[in-house]
């Protein structure tokens, strides 16, 4: 399994590669724009989202108060979310900013320059005084409009590209995947998703300048936001194999998202004196740095062998997860492949490749749910009703006994 795994993973992701390429060469026939969504069928789209977003806060705002009794509510959530994901990273950020080493007020602020500024800003905004009891609960809040822009614009994206019923079941697959709690918490996953739905939609229908605003907007929110700008080139490339005319204004969508990601690279020479600063705290303080993915599914298949007797919730809900989640992206990619648009499918190949190619991969299935196109694939790849619905049902349970053990702090981060 240490060898056979890791080598599917590469046969899949280059089958997909090699269907992505011989699309962008010889793309398809020009198909007229579709019409624009129903409106209705948008504000069930959004009504589906907040349903669920609010059903996940529920919990969790539930779970915090039964752990925390006598507590107010933000420092229930304070202590409930101090455990062991990044949302206490972001709010130190919007609470204290970027500082050096040896200057912040907590004693590792100069180590969260590691996490991107976008979603503390937001945080700021929504708290401008400071207030220390003014930052967990909107921190909760804010993620309800952002996740019903989200999943809205998923469903307009797909919509547009493949028609209502994988519109359907690609909203379903998202609001299923495991994972997808992490829209609902203080997170910058919502953020993130909305920001890469609305860049692609403004995209498709030429309206260059909001989608370079959401590029650049993207890439100040995670790393893999600059993958936009080859998406967008890819976007072009097709266009103008198709005989399309491609103006000159096009380029500003290829720029913005590395001018985001520059942004921040100024951010960190600024504060630190240099542009990678964020990458050295990254190897000496979690051992992470850049790798190749089919490495990422060989390591935690053999963390999985060694702690499966002595800590198996780690070896079960941090490794084991890991590499499904790496297989899963991989297969439904390449089983879509002859289907997705040709900039879609590059964008998921590249951003699965970048995302999971690390040297300690602890978050694999919070980073795939926020590729937009991955529900997308799953409608496509399964045809058939009975194997949508199979699908959705296995996503279901692993969804929720996920949701379980991050309520119960596993190694779920």
């Amino acid at each position: 399994m240490e060898q056979l795994l890791p080598l599917l993973s590469v046969v899949l992701c280059l089958w997909g590669g090699v269907v992505c390429l011989r699309r962008i060469a010889c793309p398809g026939p020009v198909l007229p724009d579709p019409a624009p969504c129903p409106r209705q069928e948008l504000r069930a789209a959004a009504s589906l989202c907040l349903a669920a977003a609010m059903m996940t806060q529920a919990a969790v705002v539930w779970c915090a108060l039964k752990e925390n009794p006598g507590l107010e509510l933000p420092d229930a959530l304070h202590n409930f979310f101090y455990y062991n994901i990044d949302a206490r990273h972001y709010v130190a950020i919007a609470q204290y900013g970027y500082q050096p080493e040896g200057a912040g007020v907590l004693q590792d602020q100069h180590l969260r320059i590691v996490f991107f500024p976008l979603f503390p800003a937001l945080l700021r905004l929504l708290n401008p005084t400071g207030s220390e009891g003014g930052w967990w609960v909107p921190a909760l809040l804010v993620q309800l409009p952002l996740f019903c822009g989200a999943g809205t614009g998923l469903y307009a994206l797909a919509r547009r590209s493949y028609g209502r019923d994988v519109a359907r079941w690609s909203l379903l697959f998202l609001l299923l995947s495991p994972g997808a709690f992490f829209f609902c918490i203080p997170m910058s996953e919502s953020l993130f998703l909305l920001l890469a739905v609305q860049f692609v939609l403004c995209l498709e229908r030429e309206q260059y300048v909001p989608a370079g605003a959401f590029g650049l907007l993207a890439g100040l929110c995670r790393s893999p936001g600059v993958l936009l700008a080859g998406l967008a080139a890819v976007w072009a490339v097709v266009r103008r194999r198709q005989g399309r005319p491609v103006c000159a204004a096009a380029l500003w969508p290829v720029c913005a998202p590395a001018l985001g990601l520059g942004i921040y690279f100024g951010i960190n020479q600024a504060v630190y004196g240099r542009w990678d600063q964020y990458s050295i705290y990254q190897k000496e303080q979690w051992q992470q740095g850049p790798g190749f993915f089919f490495e990422t599914v060989r390591y935690h298949l053999q963390y999985a062998k060694s702690w499966w007797a002595g800590d198996p919730e780690t070896a079960l809900y941090l490794c084991a997860a890991a590499v499904l989640a790496i297989l899963f992206a991989f297969g439904l990619l390449a089983g879509a492949a002859d289907r997705l648009q040709p900039w879609h499918l590059a964008y998921g190949l590249a951003y699965t490749a970048v995302t999971t190619g690390a040297t300690w991969l602890l978050s694999a299935p919070r980073y795939g749910v926020a590729l937009f196109c991955m529900p997308m694939a799953a409608a496509l790849a399964l045809r058939r009703p009975w194997a949508r619905w199979a699908f959705g049902c296995f996503l279901g349970v692993c969804s929720v006994l996920y949701f379980l053990e991050f309520l119960a702090h596993g190694p779920i981060y």
